[in-house]
Protein backbone atom coordinates (compact mmCIF):
# COMPACT_ATOMS: atom_id res chain seq x y z
CA UNK A 1 0.00 0.00 0.00
CA UNK A 2 0.99 3.14 -0.77
CA UNK A 3 1.46 6.03 1.59
CA UNK A 4 -0.52 8.94 -0.60
CA UNK A 5 -3.13 6.25 -1.58
CA UNK A 6 -4.03 6.06 2.68
CA UNK A 7 -3.51 9.11 2.99
CA UNK A 8 -6.44 10.25 0.15
CA UNK A 9 -8.10 7.57 1.22
CA UNK A 10 -8.86 9.22 4.64
CA UNK A 11 -9.02 13.29 3.27
CA UNK A 12 -9.01 14.59 -0.29
CA UNK A 13 -7.70 18.05 -0.59
CA UNK A 14 -10.60 19.85 -2.68
CA UNK A 15 -7.98 20.94 -5.53
CA UNK A 16 -7.29 17.15 -6.13
CA UNK A 17 -11.19 16.76 -6.15
CA UNK A 18 -11.76 19.46 -8.76
CA UNK A 19 -8.59 18.45 -10.74
CA UNK A 20 -9.57 14.96 -11.18
CA UNK A 21 -13.16 15.41 -11.64
CA UNK A 22 -12.04 18.05 -14.33
CA UNK A 23 -9.80 14.57 -16.31
CA UNK A 24 -12.69 12.14 -15.61
CA UNK A 25 -15.21 14.34 -17.10
CA UNK A 26 -12.61 15.69 -20.21
CA UNK A 27 -12.09 11.63 -20.57
CA UNK A 28 -15.87 10.62 -20.39
CA UNK A 29 -17.04 13.96 -22.57
CA UNK A 30 -13.92 13.27 -25.62
CA UNK A 31 -14.78 9.73 -25.45
CA UNK A 32 -18.40 10.15 -26.07
CA UNK A 33 -18.24 13.13 -28.52
CA UNK A 34 -16.17 10.65 -30.49
CA UNK A 35 -18.57 8.29 -30.72
CA UNK A 36 -21.78 10.73 -31.00
CA UNK A 37 -19.20 12.46 -33.78
CA UNK A 38 -18.63 9.58 -35.46
CA UNK A 39 -22.43 8.22 -36.25
CA UNK A 40 -24.26 11.74 -35.85
CA UNK A 41 -21.85 13.94 -37.52
CA UNK A 42 -22.52 16.48 -35.16
CA UNK A 43 -20.87 19.53 -33.64
CA UNK A 44 -17.85 18.11 -31.16
CA UNK A 45 -19.46 19.15 -27.53
CA UNK A 46 -15.90 20.24 -25.16
CA UNK A 47 -16.93 20.32 -21.47
CA UNK A 48 -14.28 22.59 -21.25
CA UNK A 49 -16.47 25.55 -22.25
CA UNK A 50 -19.03 24.83 -19.84
CA UNK A 51 -16.16 25.19 -16.81
CA UNK A 52 -16.15 27.88 -14.35
CA UNK A 53 -13.15 28.67 -11.90
CA UNK A 54 -15.81 29.80 -9.31
CA UNK A 55 -18.12 26.74 -9.84
CA UNK A 56 -18.53 24.81 -6.35
CA UNK A 57 -17.27 21.35 -6.83
CA UNK A 58 -21.18 20.20 -6.93
CA UNK A 59 -21.69 22.29 -9.83
CA UNK A 60 -18.89 20.87 -11.69
CA UNK A 61 -20.11 17.59 -11.24
CA UNK A 62 -24.00 18.75 -12.06
CA UNK A 63 -22.07 20.29 -15.67
CA UNK A 64 -20.72 16.75 -16.06
CA UNK A 65 -23.87 15.11 -15.93
CA UNK A 66 -25.65 17.45 -17.72
CA UNK A 67 -23.08 17.23 -20.84
CA UNK A 68 -22.79 13.86 -20.21
CA UNK A 69 -26.40 13.38 -20.97
CA UNK A 70 -27.29 15.37 -23.97
CA UNK A 71 -24.44 13.82 -25.58
CA UNK A 72 -26.12 10.07 -24.68
CA UNK A 73 -29.37 11.12 -26.17
CA UNK A 74 -27.30 12.11 -29.27
CA UNK A 75 -25.85 9.21 -29.40
CA UNK A 76 -29.19 7.50 -28.76
CA UNK A 77 -30.82 9.75 -31.56
CA UNK A 78 -28.21 8.72 -34.26
CA UNK A 79 -28.01 4.55 -33.80
CA UNK A 80 -30.90 3.49 -31.11
CA UNK A 81 -30.99 2.17 -27.82
CA UNK A 82 -29.29 -1.07 -27.93
CA UNK A 83 -27.12 0.07 -30.12
CA UNK A 84 -25.60 3.10 -28.47
CA UNK A 85 -25.39 0.82 -25.11
CA UNK A 86 -23.39 -1.47 -26.60
CA UNK A 87 -20.91 0.99 -28.62
CA UNK A 88 -21.21 3.48 -25.35
CA UNK A 89 -20.52 0.80 -22.80
CA UNK A 90 -17.44 -0.66 -24.95
CA UNK A 91 -15.50 2.53 -25.51
CA UNK A 92 -16.59 3.93 -21.93
CA UNK A 93 -15.41 0.74 -20.23
CA UNK A 94 -11.91 1.30 -21.95
CA UNK A 95 -11.93 4.36 -20.50
CA UNK A 96 -12.24 3.78 -17.07
CA UNK A 97 -9.78 0.58 -17.66
CA UNK A 98 -7.02 3.26 -18.76
CA UNK A 99 -7.72 5.33 -15.78
CA UNK A 100 -7.73 2.98 -13.20
CA UNK A 101 -4.50 1.75 -14.57
CA UNK A 102 -3.30 5.15 -14.21
CA UNK A 103 -4.78 5.41 -10.44
CA UNK A 104 -2.76 2.36 -9.11
CA UNK A 105 0.42 3.60 -10.91
CA UNK A 106 0.09 6.74 -9.04
CA UNK A 107 -1.36 5.82 -5.70
CA UNK A 108 0.68 2.42 -5.76
CA UNK A 109 -2.22 0.43 -5.50
CA UNK A 110 -1.75 -3.36 -4.59
CA UNK A 111 -3.43 -6.55 -5.16
CA UNK A 112 -5.37 -6.35 -2.10
CA UNK A 113 -9.36 -5.97 -1.06
CA UNK A 114 -8.35 -2.88 1.01
CA UNK A 115 -6.39 -1.01 -1.24
CA UNK A 116 -8.86 -1.65 -4.11
CA UNK A 117 -11.19 -0.31 -1.60
CA UNK A 118 -9.24 2.59 -0.73
CA UNK A 119 -8.91 3.63 -4.43
CA UNK A 120 -12.55 3.30 -5.22
CA UNK A 121 -13.16 5.47 -2.15
CA UNK A 122 -11.19 8.06 -3.54
CA UNK A 123 -12.50 8.33 -7.12
CA UNK A 124 -16.16 8.48 -5.69
CA UNK A 125 -15.19 10.94 -3.14
CA UNK A 126 -14.18 12.87 -6.45
CA UNK A 127 -17.82 11.70 -7.59
CA UNK A 128 -19.93 12.94 -4.91
CA UNK A 129 -20.36 9.18 -4.37
CA UNK A 130 -20.71 6.99 -1.13
CA UNK A 131 -20.55 3.27 -0.93
CA UNK A 132 -20.24 0.52 1.04
CA UNK A 133 -19.32 -3.45 0.52
CA UNK A 134 -20.73 -6.38 1.56
CA UNK A 135 -19.21 -9.65 1.49
CA UNK A 136 -20.67 -12.47 -0.43
CA UNK A 137 -17.68 -14.79 0.58
CA UNK A 138 -14.07 -14.86 0.18
CA UNK A 139 -13.85 -14.07 -3.40
CA UNK A 140 -16.97 -12.10 -3.96
CA UNK A 141 -18.38 -8.88 -2.39
CA UNK A 142 -21.28 -6.61 -3.28
CA UNK A 143 -20.67 -3.16 -3.50
CA UNK A 144 -24.02 -0.86 -2.89
CA UNK A 145 -24.29 2.77 -3.73
CA UNK A 146 -25.88 5.09 -1.10
CA UNK A 147 -25.54 8.53 -2.55
CA UNK A 148 -24.88 8.92 -5.56
CA UNK A 149 -24.65 13.39 -6.65
CA UNK A 150 -25.36 12.43 -10.26
CA UNK A 151 -28.60 10.29 -10.34
CA UNK A 152 -30.64 13.32 -10.14
CA UNK A 153 -28.97 14.25 -13.42
CA UNK A 154 -29.16 11.03 -14.91
CA UNK A 155 -31.71 9.41 -17.71
CA UNK A 156 -31.43 5.70 -16.88
CA UNK A 157 -29.76 5.03 -20.17
CA UNK A 158 -26.64 7.25 -19.08
CA UNK A 159 -26.36 5.95 -15.69
CA UNK A 160 -26.25 2.45 -17.34
CA UNK A 161 -23.80 3.82 -19.99
CA UNK A 162 -21.56 5.75 -17.61
CA UNK A 163 -21.36 2.41 -15.01
CA UNK A 164 -19.00 0.85 -17.54
CA UNK A 165 -16.21 3.36 -16.73
CA UNK A 166 -16.78 2.26 -12.78
CA UNK A 167 -16.55 -1.22 -13.67
CA UNK A 168 -13.57 -0.54 -16.25
CA UNK A 169 -11.82 1.37 -13.17
CA UNK A 170 -11.72 -1.53 -10.95
CA UNK A 171 -10.58 -3.91 -13.55
CA UNK A 172 -7.92 -1.07 -14.20
CA UNK A 173 -6.94 -0.50 -10.59
CA UNK A 174 -6.38 -4.32 -10.06
CA UNK A 175 -6.40 -6.39 -13.48
CA UNK A 176 -8.15 -9.83 -11.05
CA UNK A 177 -11.01 -8.30 -10.23
CA UNK A 178 -14.39 -7.47 -12.25
CA UNK A 179 -17.59 -5.54 -11.10
CA UNK A 180 -20.86 -5.67 -12.75
CA UNK A 181 -23.66 -3.07 -12.01
CA UNK A 182 -26.87 -5.15 -11.80
CA UNK A 183 -29.22 -2.17 -9.79
CA UNK A 184 -29.55 1.17 -10.37
CA UNK A 185 -31.09 4.40 -8.43
CA UNK A 186 -32.09 5.98 -12.45
CA UNK A 187 -34.66 2.42 -13.10
CA UNK A 188 -36.55 3.29 -9.05
CA UNK A 189 -34.09 1.00 -6.96
CA UNK A 190 -33.38 2.84 -3.37
CA UNK A 191 -29.64 1.92 -4.49
CA UNK A 192 -27.05 1.34 -7.26
CA UNK A 193 -25.66 -2.22 -6.49
CA UNK A 194 -22.37 -4.02 -8.47
CA UNK A 195 -21.04 -7.28 -8.21
CA UNK A 196 -17.62 -7.56 -7.35
CA UNK A 197 -15.65 -10.80 -8.43
CA UNK A 198 -11.92 -11.19 -7.38
CA UNK A 199 -11.26 -14.05 -9.54
CA UNK A 200 -8.40 -14.70 -7.29
CA UNK A 201 -8.47 -15.25 -3.26
CA UNK A 202 -8.07 -11.77 -1.54
CA UNK A 203 -6.74 -11.13 1.64
CA UNK A 204 -10.26 -9.97 4.24
CA UNK A 205 -8.55 -8.58 6.79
Amino acid sequence: MGLRLLILSLWTPKFIIRRKLNSISDLTTAALDSLVSKYAKSEVEFSNQEKHTSASIQQQRAVMAQTQTRLVEKLKTAIGHQEAVKQGRETLFLVGQSLGRQIRGQLGVSDTSEDLTRAAKILYRVLGIEFHLEWVDDSKARAIIDRCSLAEQYSKLTCTLLSAVDEGVINGLQPNVSMKFREYMTSGCKNCVAEIDFQEKVNLK
